[in-house]
């Protein structure tokens, strides 16, 4: 950023210089109000919104408010206290907005998204300070936009600091429509500082529901990343997506089902899912970075206990996280898994003598004896646990390291308790512990669906993510079997890879061996994505330096509805915590690549095909 004068430059050095500590004397500045965006800005009468913005120079508290703050800018109505994220604008289609913008921040501002969608996103509203401007416009599509402001005349993934919050969610109904939704912003003032409706966890809205309760989220990211947000213990489907000029409601029978889904700046999406089992889940960002404690917030004291069960800081949530309870209805009868008849296996952790990774997978299935002469060789990945849907099994995850862990079963649907959230999962007097070193934790599941799922820590220690603490997590229909010839599983990682360092990895390693693949036979691609901060992998299948074509099945472990799988060319965009299965046949005998890219400036990574006539 840059500030015309020495005085404008003394004004803000408190923003400029990071997180303060609040003292005992009142602020000179507004305090910012966590925005949960259920009540309307402006006033509506007779189809028209009145509704008067003002660009304001306020005090924002992530946490709790006797705790660390920053000085922002902020929007806030005239004569009401600055908000984070903005006023909510929520009209009806065809409604006539008549907005007065006031500027009284020391610099210029550009404000965009205030118009008519369809639009153009490049229509803007220059302020000089202590302007006001006065405009008129119809309320266009339904559907879910934002505004957002900028000092600098930076693009929206651009800005920076107290230009960061400068944003507001912007809806417009179908007329008759009930707003019986929910609408969440996800802002960040940093890498490491981010907010969702204004707060960040463990202030975060908690939030209530009854399962059968049909659930819709409208999804908001003004902020500068992508995120990859992801629900415990349920699919949602994805109704419809927005970027900065229109929104496209999906019909009902081409809606795909999810449990993690990317969202780009400038970008939004609506969600709907019904919870099915009571007790205690997440909806979270999966980037490492976005669901732990800030460091600005929280400065590193100290290793994790096992000991500490509340999952608050001391057991390494933070950011962009919310907590959701589902109480039972009238009519939930209890669940539990046939433990008579379950499958057993186990999951052994230890620790490797070699130090690099620090960590050693290993899965003992009683029905698959080890084999005499075997060898414990670790790498950088699990081994793959292979279910059967609808057949119940009890994995018991045993800890022989020296920290602490957690296993989630990402992408399965099962009992709270199980899902590995320690501290949180769980409910009433029965609440997920850690598994302590030389402990056990038995975790019960009867998978409703076959698909391609991961199981990875849950404990928030990027020393286990980065080092092999994940695995694929298969399921088969009753009867069928892994065809590793022509069912391949291709898991993207980062990890601490000897003596490269910091590295992709595709199957734990940075340049797998080729694999021979023959021409006319169909083959299918688990692809999974379990890196740390990897929200945007680029996958692309090559030969000769352009994409095959491949057919996107499955998402997640949910086929796709059928009206959305179709011959395209072979590249895609697999955010953190996401699956895709992808199905493609060789015509030609030669040489290809599946090659992954990341935002991340790490190398490219590729894995190699050799195609030989079948």
């Amino acid at each position: 950023m840059r500030y015309g004068t020495a005085f404008l430059a003394l004004l803000l050095a408190p923003a400029l210089f990071g997180a303060h500590s609040l003292t005992a004397e009142p602020s000179p500045l507004p305090v910012v109000v966590a925005n949960e965006n259920r009540t309307l800005g402006g006033t509506l009468v007779d189809g028209v919104l009145d509704v008067r913005l003002e660009l304001r120079l306020a005090r924002w508290y992530p946490e709790a408010v006797d705790g660390v703050y920053e000085d922002i800018y902020a929007f806030a109505e005239q004569g009401r206290p600055p908000q984070c994220p903005g006023p909510l604008l929520r009209v009806p289609q065809g409604t006539r907005i008549h907005l007065s913008l006031r500027n009284l921040l020391p610099l210029a501002a550009t404000i965009r998204g205030l118009h008519s969608y369809p639009g153009d996103p490049n229509e803007v509203v220059n302020l000089a300070p202590s302007q006001t401007h006065e405009m008129q416009f119809v309320a266009g599509e339904p559907g879910t936009y934002m505004y957002w402001a900028s000092t600098s005349g930076a693009r929206l993934e651009d800005r920076e600091s107290v230009d960061s919050l400068l944003s507001g969610a912007f809806v417009v109904d179908s007329p008759g429509a009930k707003a019986q939704d929910r609408i969440f912003v996800l802002t960040q003032w940093s890498p490491q500082l981010v907010a969702i409706n204004g707060k960040s966890w463990p202030e975060t809205e908690r939030l209530t529901y009854t399962t059968g309760e049909v659930i819709h989220w409208r999804i908001v990211n003004p902020s500068g990343e992508i995120h990859a947000m992801h629900l415990h213990g349920f699919f949602f489907t994805i109704d419809g997506v927005g970027d900065p000029a229109h929104f496209v409601q999906y019909p009902e029978a081409q809606r795909p089902k999810a449990v993690t889904e990317g969202i780009e700046p400038g970008h939004t999406f609506e969600m709907t899912w019904t919870p099915e089992r009571a007790g205690r889940w997440l909806f979270h960002c999966h980037m490492m970075a976005h669901m732990s404690p800030s460091r600005v917030l929280h400065p590193p004291d100290g290793k994790l206990t096992a000991a500490e069960t509340v999952h608050d800081h001391s057991v390494g949530m933070g950011g962009l996280v919310l907590g959701i309870t589902v109480t039972p209805s009238a009519a939930e009868e209890a669940r539990s898994v046939d433990a008579k008849n379950a499958r057993k296996l186990q999951l052994v952790i230890s620790e490797n003598p070699e130090k690099i990774p620090l960590y050693r997978l290993e899965l003992n299935d009683p029905a698959l004896p080890r084999q005499q002469g075997e060898q414990k060789q670790p790498v950088l990945l699990g081994p793959p646990i292979v279910l059967t849907r609808g057949q119940p099994v009890e994995i018991e995850v045993k800890n022989q390291s020296s920290s602490p862990t957690a296993i989630h079963w990402h992408g399965i649907e099962l009992e709270s308790y199980y899902d590995g959230v320690p501290g949180w999962t769980g409910s009433g007097q029965q609440v997920t512990p850690p598994i302590a070193p030389g402990t056990s934790f038995v975790a019960r599941l009867t998978p409703p669906r076959a698909g391609t799922f991961i199981y990875h820590t849950h404990w928030h220690d990027q020393n286990q993510i980065r080092n092999g603490l994940y695995g694929p997590l298969i399921v088969l229909d009753p009867g069928g079997k892994l065809n590793t010839d022509e069912d391949r599983i291709f898991l993207f990682s980062t990890g601490l890879y000897p003596p490269l360092g910091y590295m992709m990895l595709i199957n734990g390693a940075p340049g797998p061996d080729p694999v021979e693949l023959k021409t006319g036979k169909r083959y299918r691609l688990r692809l999974i994505n379990i890196t740390d901060d990897g929200s945007d992998l680029r996958v692309r299948f090559l030969a000769n330096g352009e994409p095959l074509a491949w057919k996107v099945v499955a998402k997640d472990g949910a086929a796709l509805p059928p009206a959305q799988i179709f011959q395209s060319p072979a590249e895609l965009s697999l955010t953190v915590g996401a699956t895709c299965d992808v199905e493609v046949t060789f015509e030609k005998p030669g040489q290809t690549w599946l090659e992954v890219s990341s935002e991340l400036d790490l190398e490219i990574t590729t894995q190699p095909f050799l195609v030989s006539a079948r």
